[in-house]
C-alpha cells in the first residue's frame, strides 16, 4: 500500500487480543503515544461494522507493519470478516496467561475469552471473569487449587456437548446458587471446604475473580447438572403427576437428587436447602430465555491501551459489595448494585444457542433506565444509532 510508512519492529498481535491492545504494544515498542499512533491510521474510538472500512483498516495496519491482513485478521476479533459470534465471548478485555503470551513485548496482552474459559490448564493460571476495576496479572492457582484442572476441563466438555449458551446459562445459574448456600448451608461440610479454599486466596479483603475461583469445582460440577437435565419430559395428559414430576414435565425431586449429588459429594445436602437454592432458577428456568452475558465487547466502552472504562458508580458498587462481604465473609449479596456474578442478566428474549435453543438474533437491548447490577459496563446504542465497535 503506497504512503504508509513501515514501523521498524514488527510487533506482532497474540491471539484474540483486542485491537486496543496490540496498538498500544505497538506505540509502546516505538516510543509513541497511542493516541497520536491511532490519530495516524484514522482509528477512532470506535470501528464502523462497514466491511469495506473494515477491510481498509485491516490494509493499514498491514502497511505499517509489514504483516499480512488476513495473519491481522485471524488474531484481532475486531478485523475478521464475517465478525465473531460476540456474545460467546466476554465483553470485558482482560490480561492473557502470562505464561502463553510470554513472547510477546510492550506490555501486558489483553485479549477476549470465551465465557467457559476459567483456567489455563496448560500454565495454570486463573483467567475467570475479571474484577472490572483491577488490572492485576493472572494468578497462578492451581498449585495451590489443584482441584481447579478438574473444574475446568469438566466445563469444557460441557461447553462442547450444549453449546456456549447453554453452558452459560448453567453456568450463571450454579454460580447463584452456590451464593445462595454460603449464606444457608453454614454447618454443612460443603460450606467448609468453601471456607478453606477462601482462606487461601483471599486470606483479608475481597476480589471477585478469586470469590469465584473458591467455588469454581462446585459451579462446573452443578452447571454440567443443569445444562444435562432434560427440559422436554412430556407432561402427563391426564392432569396427574407422578411424583417428582411437575406439571410442566419437569422432573424436579430428580434434578435436586443430581444438584446434592454434585455439590455434596458423599455428604448429601439436607434437601430443604437445595431445595430453596434451585427454586428460583427452576421456575424461570422452565418458563424463561436463557441467562445472557450482561453485555458484550462491542457494546463496551474501553481506554486506548485496552483496560475496561469504569465508571464512578460502577467503582463505588464494587467497593460497597466489598464492604459488604468483609464483615461475614459469605458472599457477595445477591441485591448488590455491583454487576452480578458472573455477568449474566436474565434477557427479554433468549441470546443466540448454535445448533439449539436460542434466537438467531441474539440478546435483545435492555430498557435505557436499566440498573447498576444490569450491566458491567456503558450502555447499548440508542434504537436507531448505528453500532460501533470499540478499537
Amino acid at each position: 500500500m503506497i504512503g504508509w510508512r513501515r514501523l521498524p519492529i514488527p510487533l506482532a498481535p497474540a491471539q484474540h487480543e483486542t485491537l486496543a491492545s496490540w496498538l498500544h504494544r505497538l506505540a509502546t515498542v516505538h516510543g509513541l503515544v497511542t493516541a497520536e499512533l491511532r490519530h495516524h491510521l484514522r482509528i477512532g474510538p470506535y470501528l464502523s461494522d462497514d466491511l469495506d472500512e473494515r477491510r481498509g483498516l485491516a490494509s493499514r495496519l498491514a502497511a505499517v507493519t509489514g504483516h499480512a491482513a488476513e495473519g491481522l485478521a485471524w488474531a484481532l476479533p475486531e478485523l475478521r470478516i464475517p465478525a465473531p459470534e460476540w456474545p460467546a465471548l466476554r465483553h470485558l478485555a482482560q490480561r492473557a496467561c502470562p505464561r502463553c503470551a510470554a513472547r510477546h513485548q510492550a506490555g501486558p496482552v489483553r485479549r477476549l475469552f470465551a465465557h467457559h474459559e476459567y483456567l489455563c490448564v496448560r500454565h495454570g493460571y486463573w483467567i475467570g471473569p475479571p474484577d472490572p476495576t483491577r488490572h492485576d496479572p493472572p494468578p497462578q492457582l492451581t498449585g495451590r487449587l489443584p482441584e481447579l484442572v478438574t473444574a475446568q476441563q469438566r466445563l469444557q466438555h460441557t461447553a462442547r456437548r450444549h453449546g456456549w449458551a447453554a453452558t452459560f446459562d448453567a453456568t450463571a445459574a450454579a454460580t447463584s446458587i452456590c451464593v445462595n448456600l454460603r449464606f444457608s448451608a453454614e454447618h454443612h461440610p460443603l460450606w467448609a471446604r468453601w471456607q478453606r479454599r477462601l482462606d487461601l486466596l483471599m486470606p483479608a479483603g475481597y476480589r471477585r475473580s478469586l470469590f469465584i475461583a473458591a467455588i469454581y469445582p462446585e459451579v462446573c460440577a452443578l452447571a454440567a447438572t443443569l445444562a444435562a437435565a432434560d427440559w422436554h419430559t412430556p407432561a402427563p395428559t391426564d392432569g396427574h403427576c407422578p411424583a417428582g414430576l411437575s406439571p410442566d414435565g419437569l422432573g424436579v425431586d430428580h434434578i435436586i437428587a443430581a444438584a446434592e449429588r454434585a455439590l455434596g459429594g458423599t455428604d448429601t445436602l439436607p434437601r430443604p436447602e437445595i431445595s430453596f437454592a434451585l427454586l428460583t432458577w427452576l421456575t424461570t428456568r422452565t418458563s424463561g430465555p436463557l441467562l445472557a452475558p450482561a453485555s458484550t465487547y462491542p457494546e463496551t466502552s474501553h481506554h486506548d491501551d485496552g483496560t475496561p472504562r469504569i465508571t464512578d458508580v460502577q467503582r463505588q458498587a464494587e467497593q460497597g459489595t466489598a464492604n459488604r462481604f468483609v464483615r461475614d465473609r459469605r458472599a457477595p449479596r445477591t441485591r448488590s448494585r455491583a454487576a452480578p456474578l458472573p455477568y449474566a442478566h436474565r434477557p427479554a428474549a433468549a441470546a443466540s444457542a448454535p445448533g439449539g435453543r436460542g434466537d438467531p438474533e441474539g440478546p435483545r437491548p435492555r430498557p435505557a433506565g436499566r440498573s447498576a447490577r444490569d450491566a458491567a459496563l456503558p450502555v447499548r446504542p440508542r434504537p436507531g444509532q448505528r453500532t460501533r465497535r470499540p478499537a
